[in-house]
């Protein structure tokens, strides 16, 4: 009895070490479902977040009548709340030889050197199916007895923000709320409309949002389906409050035998939206988000009665809608051309956001050899990071001014005829004949290449933005050739007509990455 006090502070450290454990954040375990038949198994999935090693240290366990076994592991990278996480996953199956309930015997990973034990959970194994033994449909996985509770899904529209600015995008989606459906369909009523009012709205490509599998909604438990065949963009066109994604869905049970499917309203979801702080800079054009701006291309020297061209990028997180050419006090320097691409990316925080590109061609009239001052290029943006109106500048290009061209008019003198040897129809037989050769050589070639192209393209399969450059950086591609081919394919679905659309330098620059992620011999 005397000891007993010493070893107290030892079983609470012991203890606390145990829960540390088992509830670490480092590492999860999931065990699903808690109550299934005699003869199906349940599922153990063992989630480690980070990439650091990890291994199970047992394969098999069988104890008080409870079996385990571990089945496989593998990878995920998930957009979860719109904020990129990976993990490794280890699945065990579990089964029992008889009915009744049960407490899980105890698994043990190790991740980082550092060991975790699964918790107690707790299931229950039932009879088997109530199939009789010759009955037509039991090989068939439908359940022909009615649900015990009756099913009341609900499909709500979401946005990841629900206060913002006006002419700020965000990201909206459906999402599906569900009991009792085993594999639940999810489609919209064709015959409806969606309700953006005062939005601009967009459907965004090869873009998926995952949330949480199972919620508590209104006290009450429930799974989620993300309805993944549109996810929009929206841009807010107007101050105030608004009542967003209002239509109809579609719903029902694909693997119950018996269920009938069902028309429901949607919830839409409901947002604010600010106008922006007052006294913007002269030059604002409602353009919302984080932006540098750079020049791209300008001459060195430029002759009298010629333009200059000089070409600028404005690129950061946001939309494009308020980018807009800057108007000079110089009548003589014009904006040209521009050309606009906004994607939605894995963004420098880490998040998932818009990102976008906007390219301004600007020509400037020489008239006079002598230099004129011109204004810095500015533009101007309001920043949501920093709550506030930013005005960036860079200085107008310097170059040499040429006097104009003289054309010389001087007739250039004849040259002598040359003795041809041959006859002159030999000569025209083989020019034509070496232009045939030439034309043949070259499209031989292009068709070499594009195949190329092609097969390299058909090898990343379905992966594209992010998924994309995470594999072509572990391929050993560098960043900035990464990125480019990310983007050149993000959007266009035939990849033999972009390669023949591409300069001769792009076609180079494909041709290396493709040959760099050849397997070597």
């Amino acid at each position: 009895m005397r000891n007993f006090g010493k070893l107290i502070p030892l079983v609470c450290f012991i203890f606390f070490a145990t829960i540390t454990n088992i509830y670490s954040a480092d590492v999860e375990f999931f065990f699903h479902p808690n109550e299934f038949s005699l003869g199906e198994f349940a599922k153990l999935e063992v989630k480690a977040y980070g990439d650091k090693p990890f291994r199970t240290l047992q394969t098999n366990v069988k104890r008080n009548g409870v079996r385990i076994r571990y089945v496989g592991s593998g990878t995920e990278t998930q957009i979860v709340n719109f904020k990129v996480s990976k993990s490794q996953i280890i699945n065990f199956y579990v089964d029992t030889e008889q009915e009744g309930n049960f407490q899980l015997p105890e698994i043990t990973v190790e991740y980082a050197g550092k060991q975790y034990s699964s918790p107690p959970f707790e299931f229950k194994v039932s009879k088997k199916t109530k199939n009789p033994p010759n009955s037509f449909f039991k090989s068939f996985p439908f359940d022909l007895d009615e649900p015990t509770t009756e099913e009341n899904p609900e499909v709500s529209f979401h946005t990841n923000k629900s206060v913002f600015y006006k002419g700020e995008p965000i990201v909206g989606y459906f999402v599906l709320y569900y009991d009792q459906y085993r594999q639940p369909f999810l489609e919209r009523d064709p015959n409806q409309s969606i309700s953006f009012p005062f939005f601009l709205s967009e459907t965004l490509r090869q873009v998926t949002v995952q949330i949480e599998p199972e919620v508590v909604r209104n006290n009450v438990p429930k799974k989620t389906l993300v309805f993944a065949k549109e996810i929009y963009g929206l841009t807010a066109l107007r101050s105030g409050s608004f009542l967003l994604g209002k239509t109809k869905f579609i719903t029902g049970d694909s693997l119950r035998f018996n269920s009938l499917q069902q028309t429901i309203d949607t919830k839409p979801a409901k947002v604010i939206v600010l106008d922006l702080p007052k006294n913007s800079p002269l030059d604002f054009s409602g353009a919302i988000g984080n932006f540098k701006m750079y020049i791209l291309n300008s001459p060195k020297q430029v002759y009298v009665g010629e333009t200059a061209y000089i070409e600028i990028m404005i690129e950061g997180e946001g939309g494009f809608e308020g980018i807009s050419p800057m108007v000079f006090s110089n009548p003589k320097i014009k904006c040209i051309n521009q050309s606009k691409i906004k994607n939605f990316q894995q963004l420098e925080s880490g998040e998932y956001g818009f990102h976008s590109k906007v390219k301004i061609l600007y020509g400037y009239q020489i008239e006079k050899i002598s230099k004129e001052n011109v204004e810095p290029i500015r533009f101007s943006f309001f920043s949501l990071a920093e709550k506030k109106y930013k005005t960036i500048s860079i200085n107008f290009p310097e170059f040499q001014i040429l006097p104009k061209r003289k054309i010389d008019n001087l007739i250039p003198p004849k040259k002598e005829k040359l003795q041809l040897e041959l006859p002159f129809f030999s000569l025209v037989l083989l020019a034509v004949l070496g232009i045939f050769g030439y034309v043949a050589l070259k499209k031989y070639k292009l068709n070499v290449e594009t195949n190329s192209f092609v097969r390299m393209v058909e090898s990343f399969g379905r992966k594209r933005d992010f998924f994309l450059l995470e594999h072509l950086e572990n391929r050993g591609v560098s960043k900035s050739d990464s990125i480019w081919l990310t983007e050149l394919i993000s959007d266009h679905t035939d990849p033999s007509h972009l390669y023949k659309q591409l300069s001769k330098k792009d076609q180079m620059k494909a041709l290396n990455i493709a040959n760099s992620l050849k397997p070597k011999e």
